[in-house]
């Protein structure tokens, strides 16, 4: 691709992940804004970035490409405020990376010429992640069609892969991402939790466990989750389950979480033919009532 030079506003951990990935790949970063200055100043200095400060004051400063990697609810009062710069952002690519927001929020700046986008990695981002956190990771694209070759070269210079989606696709999307990432952490917490609620340390369950989801994960590579399902319900073991609701019947919170996800594991089970008819409904008989 062409050597466009980048800006970058906002550097929590997608942005200054993102200004240290470019810069990686050899993506010049012409300038990085962020509320702290200070903050600012200290990555462009480890990258060797010339423009640092807390917001643009003139269109000079900004580069070919402009990531806004702020909280949502920023995004519209940096476009509004980038777009007070000047009448005329031809030539320029502006895109944001929120997950649940639209490309709609950088009207102000498509009015004025530029060509607008949400640029949205699949991915979590803390200030210590490093380059390699983009290896082999999606962005979802949406907003105008002029921007994404020039988004999707980015993309395959991090190492990552790209894919279309329209404004309405955007928030399942999200509420995915969040189900997968943030609730998957809660999901593990609370395993933690039971497997302590026999006395044993938190510590040593968590330890225990770890392994075990590395290899869930790992099996789920290549294959459909449906097809690599372990456990009590694939195996129709309808003893294990009852015991396991029984244990929790006094933890009404902990035994509903349980009741509701092996629900749906009955229908994983079943989709994937490896559990008959007549013991899933034994299995739903013991965990009715956690939906009530």
């Amino acid at each position: 691709m062409e050597r466009a030079e980048v800006t970058i506003i906002g550097l929590g951990g997608l942005g200054s992940t993102l200004a240290k990935a470019l810069s990686a790949h050899d993506i010049p970063v012409k300038s990085v804004f962020n509320r702290s200055i200070g903050k600012a100043k200290k990555l462009a200095d480890q990258l060797g970035i010339s423009v640092a400060d807390d917001f643009p004051g003139e269109l000079s400063q900004l580069g070919d490409i402009v990531f806004i990697t702020v909280s949502d609810q920023a995004i519209a009062q940096v476009a509004d405020r980038l777009a007070a710069l000047s009448n005329n952002f031809e030539g320029k690519l502006c895109a944001h990376c929120s997950g649940n927001a639209t490309a709609d929020l950088l009207n102000p700046l498509q009015k004025k010429g530029a060509a607008t986008a949400s640029f949205h990695p699949l991915q979590t981002f803390t200030p210590q992640s490093g380059p390699e956190f983009f290896n082999g990771i999606y962005f979802s694209l949406q907003g105008d069609e002029q921007a994404f070759t020039k988004l999707q070269d980015i993309a395959k210079r991090l190492e990552a892969e790209t894919f279309e989606i329209t404004s309405e696709q955007k928030s399942h999307l999200h509420a995915a991402a969040v189900l997968a990432s943030n609730y998957l952490n809660t999901l593990l917490d609370t395993a933690v939790e039971v497997g302590s609620l026999s006395g044993l340390p938190r510590s040593q369950v968590q330890k225990a466990l770890l392994p075990l989801i590395k290899t869930s994960l790992k099996n789920r590579e290549d294959r459909s989750f449906a097809d690599t399902l372990t456990g009590p319900i694939k195996r129709g073991d309808v003893q294990t389950v009852k015991t396991h609701v029984t244990l929790l019947k006094d933890q009404p919170g902990l035994y509903r979480l349980y009741c509701v996800l092996g629900n749906r594991t009955i229908e994983l089970a079943e989709s994937s033919g490896s559990l008959d008819q007549a013991t899933a409904d034994k299995l739903r008989h013991i965990l009715e009532g956690a939906d009530g």
